[in-house]
């Protein structure tokens, strides 16, 4: 579909694309990955056509059709989110009144080519219009508003009165909508909640379009692609595996031209031995110029650069704390008719790691800032003897001052005790050298991110209330950022919806809903999977209650109920064996394959082909295990109806 060759871009002396090549194909599903600054929008922004380049060539059917979601966007606010999505139809509009000019064409065109280019283009046009499914069109807009959360009113309500994040899902309505040959996504879970980030993601696993996606959720990237685009130093890094396994087969790469160009280096001192052992000696000339001829043409190993430079968190030690970090009692709090806490209770105990999960507008960042003190409310919030509080908001970045350096930022920041360790936490932090001498404005999402943290971390703190904190963050940063608050001795309550980011993080999980919080000593994984098996519980109650009814008075017998529902288990549970066995099969063959892809040697026709089923590998692991969850989970319902 797409044909980029010799792309090259520098900003300034920059070199951000130096001459890559690739393609996208009709069936790839493609994760674009790479540190914050590396060049992944850019990239994206390029084969939408929305950035120029200075060389190189892209190429593109006529008839291909883009759906591109950009970060940020300007949106018309008079519009609501139905009208937005709505948009979406108006190709068809289009499309049949290019029907009618090229039927007419048809009927007059003498030449065999023109003939076909015609007839082409009418297919294309009865596709297109096949797959935007107008005649439903009311249906699928509706559907697609509420997957994406929005509820009641606010489908009708003008973008003016909507926040940013939702005026992002109204516009992805309106590109799913479209149904795309092309979908590129540029961080879509950015302003989603964890129920539509998994609708979405359902959705995408069979969307019928080539997909390039921008995430920092590594989930959400393994399940939905299988070839993964790494921008590095200017360059490309092109893999036909997902996320994960790119992770261990880059690390099994670099590790393998190691040990190649170490053996590379023996060799080369042993030849340069024997070169200055008989280039001296008349008799053996010859054979030593043979030997520096063979040097002199030798395809030197090069190890590919590594980015080592790596987020470095570490929190000062937490100051004394009693033991009663927080009390919420008897707090109510609404936005006129909207009632978003009634009577809530909630008591954290020092040293714990808490998590704050929910729906949009269940009201967790209004809850974080209730107990900052940004938020009135009724009822009681009391902080506990010797609580120094952290507060990381969803917007700090922006909040920073656009007119100061970063080093100016850091330095308004600190503590007295703590002037003297600004640069050098500012180093943690990646900024180095004259990074530090940056005005704020010009800094990207990501190094705003990383500077409101490190501006947190200058300060002693025991109870860090953080919301969404990585959400300009890349992947390594997130990954360092979790560590660090495994390790951190004081409190946290964290808001986040990255499941990844979460699992294995806190030790409780308050979940919101109707008001009220619920305390779940759950990890998120298995929270996420305790609301699927009770929403496929909900459903087999709802076809229960429409199921004609039989045997006498109306009743089956409790004899035949265990007797089904043992015959259901039992072939349940046979679905759950035969997919761990399936699994098991392919995981091995992945292993072998990966091995045999590595090792030196091996024509490229063969590599190609090994690179094509590791990737027809990974989609089959991918479905086996979904299929196998779905049936886990219907297990563990049956065993709690047992």
């Amino acid at each position: 579909m797409i044909d980029v060759s010799g792309l090259t871009l520098h900003f300034g002396q920059r070199p951000m694309f130096d001459g890559v090549s690739f393609f996208i194909g009709s069936d790839d599903r493609i994760g674009l990955v790479g540190r914050n600054g590396a060049g992944k929008s850019t990239l994206l922004k390029i084969l939408a056509g929305q950035q120029s380049y200075d060389k190189g060539s892209i190429g593109r059917p006529r008839e291909l059709t883009l759906g591109y979601l950009p970060q940020q966007m300007d949106h018309d606010l008079s519009l609501s989110p139905r009208q937005v999505a709505e948009k979406a139809f108006e190709e068809a509009q289009h499309l049949r009144a290019s029907l009618d000019r090229i039927e007419k064409e048809l009927e007059t065109a003498t030449e065999v080519e023109q003939q076909m280019e015609l007839a082409t283009m009418l297919a294309h046009a009865h596709e297109r219009l096949n797959a935007l499914g107008v005649a439903d069109h009311d249906q699928q807009v509706e559907r697609m508003l509420k997957g994406l959360g929005f509820v009641g009113e606010d489908i009708h309500r003008p973008l003016a009165e909507l926040s940013g994040g939702w005026r992002m899902r109204a516009e992805l309505a309106r590109i799913l909508l479209l149904q795309p040959d092309l979908l590129l996504l540029d961080e879509p879970t950015n302003h989603l909640d964890l129920p539509a980030i998994q609708w979405l993601e359902d959705l995408l696993r069979t969307y019928p379009s080539a997909l390039v996606l921008i995430s920092h959720d590594k989930t959400f990237l393994d399940r939905l692609t299988k070839r993964t685009l790494e921008v590095t130093g200017g360059e490309l890094i092109d893999r036909k595996v997902p996320w994960s396994q790119y992770v261990e087969l880059r690390k099994v790469e670099r590790e393998q031209q190691m040990a190649a160009a170490k053996d590379q280096q023996k060799y080369i001192e042993k030849t340069q031995e024997l070169i200055n052992k008989y280039r001296a000696k008349a008799s053996k000339a010859a054979f030593a110029q043979s030997l520096i001829t063979k040097l002199e043409n030798l395809d030197r190993i090069e190890v590919e650069d590594e980015d080592l430079r790596k987020l470095v968190v570490r929190f000062p030690p937490a100051p004394h704390a009693g033991k009663l970090i927080a009390e919420v009692k008897d707090v109510s709090k609404a936005y006129g008719p909207k009632r978003i806490f009634s009577h809530a209770e909630l008591t954290i105990g020092k040293g714990e790691h808490l998590a704050l999960v929910g729906a949009n507008g269940t009201g967790k960042s209004t809850l974080i800032r209730m107990v900052v003190g940004e938020e009135p409310f009724e009822g009681e919030i009391r902080l506990g003897h010797g609580v120094v509080l952290g507060y990381y908001a969803q917007d700090m970045p922006e909040r920073l001052e656009p007119r100061r350096t970063v080093l100016e930022t850091a330095e308004d920041a600190a503590s007295e005790e703590n002037r003297p360790r600004v640069r050098a936490m500012l180093g943690a932090f990646l900024f180095s050298g004259e990074d530090v001498d940056k005005k704020v404005k010009v800094l990207s999402g990501g190094e705003r991110a990383r500077l409101a943290l490190c501006c947190m971390l200058l300060r002693p703190l025991n109870f860090l209330l953080l919301d969404e904190p990585t959400h300009h963050l890349d992947i390594q940063s997130k990954d360092v950022l979790k560590e660090a608050l495994k390790n951190y001795d004081g409190t946290f309550l964290l808001v986040s919806h990255d499941r990844d980011f979460l699992h294995g993080l806190t030790h409780r999980i308050l979940e919101l809903d109707g008001g009220r919080i619920r305390d779940q000593h759950l990890d998120i994984l298995e929270l996420i999977e305790k609301r699927k098996a009770l929403q496929a519980a909900d459903m087999g109650a709802s076809s229960a209650r429409t199921a004609p009814a039989k045997g006498a008075n109306g009743q089956r017998s409790d004899y035949h109920e265990r007797k089904e529902r043992d015959k259901e288990r039992r072939r349940v549970q046979n679905q759950v064996e035969r997919a761990e066995k399936e699994l098991a099969t392919l995981e091995q063959e992945e292993k072998a394959l990966q091995a045999k892809v590595m090792a030196a040697g091996l024509p490229a026709a063969e590599l190609d082909k090994g690179y094509a089923r590791l990737g027809e590998l990974a989609q089959r692991i991918a479905a086996v295990m979904a299929d196998w969850e779905a049936a886990s989970a219907r297990l563990d319902q049956l065993d709690v109806e047992a």
